[in-house]
């Protein structure tokens, strides 16, 4: 059996009288597995030999699973040169945090490399033991990444205390070993980094090192101190300051962090002498701290040409012992051989990952629940360390953060889609169903100023609507209907049963906004079908009932609001299917309402009153017309021009249509047919609908112009010369007039 057979019957629990009819999916997947025959029934009890010399958190971990007794499944514990596990010492690997188990008839042997290793060991005997019956089996096993976990790095609302501890379970059940504290909106880690904790707040990080080392990870503490360092001793004094603070917490690894500054600050010389001084000053005089971490200003190659050529040179003379962190080829992106054949040899060492993903703090109205992938395998042999920014949810983050563990592990047998069915059948046991069609319908990232999508999300929505969205809308489909109400149907029951789950209630609340829209997205699903019967039927009462419920449900999803409470950081308005099913509801009902208008004048008044008519428009501004000067050319931008165009009026005359699907507007020049663009310059890549439509809303008597794109809201304000400037400040945007031409 491979070991992808392996874990897809563990998945499945397929009940059956064949030798695997109880092997388990053991994430991270081990090195070497070799499966038997039945060995015992689920243990009752345990009885514990080695215990005394044994790391004693993985005593621990045990016995708060099973009690011991005299009668208990004899299990033999410890590390190599324990005398309990002497006989198996050859078959021990020689890695750090490796392990060695063997179950059979007569007992158990968990014996590892070191301490860590044996707490593994004990973690993966006690997801073997959650079946009714323990296979006989063999395990070698270790991790092909040193360092391996999360960097709490986004902007946003940190996670809570809960949060973390919860988290440091789960990195020891999936034995992940690094946590990097540094949540960018935590004062005393950045504003206030100056200052010591104040007593209450310090006892919570002393709990959370505590936490952290029961369960074999490695709790980092960063420090931004770039955004206002006086590159004086003071201020190099004042991080040592600090981290003596960390320090007496239980926290014996550190790191420090200059990401996300620009201009003087960002000045390589000067971070190679921080940290040098750090290294100097602190590391070199505390024999069991761990080591330092840094992160660069010049954290992604694509930032490389706004930052001095010498930056990264700079940077390298730092003592070797130094981790550096990376990010890729831009601030987002996947990890690949090529980016760090690119940096390593720059920074002299291999570069430490900062995996931005599933971090959403540039798509917050987006959960990131689909499988992890991209990153290449033969990249984790080539790094001192790899952690993951995760989202601000920190429950949900537990999907990606499952299969990042088990790539990390032994990313030779990794694959993304079992894994990460792994992952929905652990965090929600008996709704994985349920889960999954949640977690399906919320993958892609929409468009984002990254641009990191991903294109698998509703691959079975996909499907249904190449297949019947052309044949429905030319005429009627009955199965087209009812495969589209089935699926909406799904949808609904999905969000249904999650809501009133009990079964893991930390993760249900966090993410309730989004399946609240889930559900009201499969309602709407099913309006819209009712529209569709009624109109085939030219029913017009009928369909102006599913009309106005298809409003309700859309008006109500669109108030359905993520962490808006005093104080928060950032407020989320949930966002589910938006790369297949939202575009398909928003195009069919606005099918339906065009298709209707020209049969019925029954309940017209329901329908939205668009604020301009489609048409051809002078766009004008201060008396100023808004033109097209190189026209037939590419590139360029319109300009607001003083005088008339009276030798080519078409360059001033611009159609304007209504787009549905973004109820805004498009924006075509009547003399090329150049459309603009977000940027308010001529389009020359693909027109999309999604961020090359404009919102039109009345101001007085006249209009404001916006476009949200890539997740920033912009309006059009007007420069001296003429010039459509973009403002991120929506209370600025200047007043346009629209003048029809008839």
């Amino acid at each position: 059996m491979t070991i992808k057979q392996t874990l897809l019957a563990g998945i499945a629990l397929v009940s059956s009288a064949t030798v695997c009819s109880q092997t388990v999916a053991i994430s991270p997947v081990p090195q070497s597995i070799k499966w038997g025959v039945k060995a015992f029934d689920c243990p009752k009890s345990v009885t514990i030999s080695g215990a005394s010399a044994a790391d004693p958190d993985a005593v621990s971990a045990l016995l708060a699973r099973f009690p011991e007794s005299k009668n208990g499944v004899k299990i033999t514990i410890g590390e190599l040169g324990d005398k309990a596990v002497n006989s198996v010492a050859s078959l021990i690997p020689q890695h750090a945090e490796g392990y060695y188990i063997n179950i059979d008839k007569d007992g158990v042997i968990i014996a590892g490399a070191d301490e860590v290793g044996t707490y593994y060991g004990v973690q993966t005997f006690l997801a073997l033991a959650s079946q009714p019956e323990v296979m006989s089996v063999e395990i070698t096993d270790w991790p092909a990444t040193s360092n391996r976990g999360v960097v709490e790095g986004f902007y946003g609302n940190a996670w809570s205390h809960a949060n973390r501890l919860s988290q440091f379970d789960f990195y020891g059940a999936n034995k992940l070993n690094t946590y990097i504290y540094g949540p960018k909106d935590d004062p005393y880690h950045r504003e206030k980094w100056r200052e010591t904790y104040p007593v209450e707040e310090a006892q919570r990080l002393k709990e959370l090192t505590e936490a952290a080392a029961r369960n074999k990870v490695n709790f980092v503490w960063s420090i931004h101190p770039a955004g206002d360092h006086s590159w004086a001793e003071d201020d190099n004094r004042a991080i040592v300051n600090k981290f003596e603070q960390l320090y007496n917490l239980g926290v014996r690894t550190f790191a420090v962090f200059f990401d996300d500054v620009f201009g003087k600050q960002a000045d390589g010389k000067k971070h190679a002498e921080t940290m040098n001084y750090v290294l100097t000053h602190f590391v070199k005089r505390h024999p069991d701290v761990d080591g330092l971490i840094m992160c660069p200003s010049l954290y992604n190659k694509a930032w490389a040409p706004s930052f001095q050529d010498s930056y990264l040179e700079d940077i390298s003379v730092i003592d070797p012992s130094v981790k550096i962190m990376w990010t890729g080829n831009s601030v987002v992106d996947l990890i690949n051989v090529d980016d760090l054949e690119w940096i390593n040899p720059r920074i002299g060492r291999e570069a430490f990952i900062w995996l931005n993903y599933p971090v959403s703090d540039y798509c917050v109205n987006h959960l990131l629940m689909g499988p992890t992938f991209g990153n290449d395998p033969e990249a984790t042999a080539m790094v001192s360390g790899f952690t993951a920014n995760p989202m601000e949810y920190a429950e949900a983050s537990k999907v990606s953060i499952y299969s990042l563990a088990d790539f990390l592990w032994h990313p030779e047998t990794y694959d993304a889609d079992i894994s990460w069915e792994q992952a929905v059948a652990t965090l929600m046991p008996g709704h994985e169903d349920a889960f999954r069609s949640f977690c399906i319908y919320n993958i892609d990232l929409g468009q984002n100023a990254h641009r990191l999508r991903r294109l698998n999300e509703s691959p079975a929505f996909k499907t249904l609507i190449d297949k019947y969205e052309d044949e429905m809308s030319g005429g009627y489909s009955r199965e087209g209907a009812d495969a589209l109400r089935k699926e909406f149907t799904t949808m609904v029951y999905a969000a249904t049963e999650l809501l009133g789950s009990e079964s893991n209630r930390p993760l249900i609340d966090e993410i309730t906004p989004w399946i609240e829209a889930f559900r009201l997205q499969g309602e709407r699903g099913l309006a819209s079908i009712d529209m569709y019967e009624a109109l085939a039927d030219s029913a017009d009462h009928r369909f102006m009932e599913a009309y106005k419920k298809y409003a309700t449900l859309t008006d109500s999803a669109s108030h359905i609001t993520s962490r808006n409470f005093p104080g928060s950081i950032k407020v989320a308005y949930p966002m589910v299917g938006t790369l297949y099913a939202e575009p398909y509801l928003r195009r069919s009902v606005a099918r339906m309402e065009q298709a209707y208008r020209s049969i019925s004048d029954y309940g017209l008044e329901n329908f939205p009153t668009l604020p301009v008519e489609n048409g051809n428009y002078l766009i004008m501004h201060a008396k100023s017309y808004l033109g097209n000067p190189e026209a037939g050319g590419e590139g360029g931008s319109p300009l607001f021009q003083k005088q008339e165009d009276n030798v080519n009026p078409d360059r001033q005359i611009w159609r304007l249509t209504y787009v549905p699907q973004t109820m805004g507007y498009s924006i075509v020049n009547a003399k090329d047919g150049r459309y603009l663009t977000e940027k308010a310059t001529f389009g020359t890549d693909p027109f999309d609908i999604e961020i090359h439509t404009f919102t039109i809303t009345q101001n007085g008597d006249g209009f404001v112009i916006s476009n949200k794109a890539n997740s920033r809201t912009t309006v059009w304000t007007v420069d001296a010369n003429g010039k459509i400037v973009p403002s991120r400040d929506t209370k600025s945007g200047d007043v346009i007039t629209l003048i029809p031409v008839k």
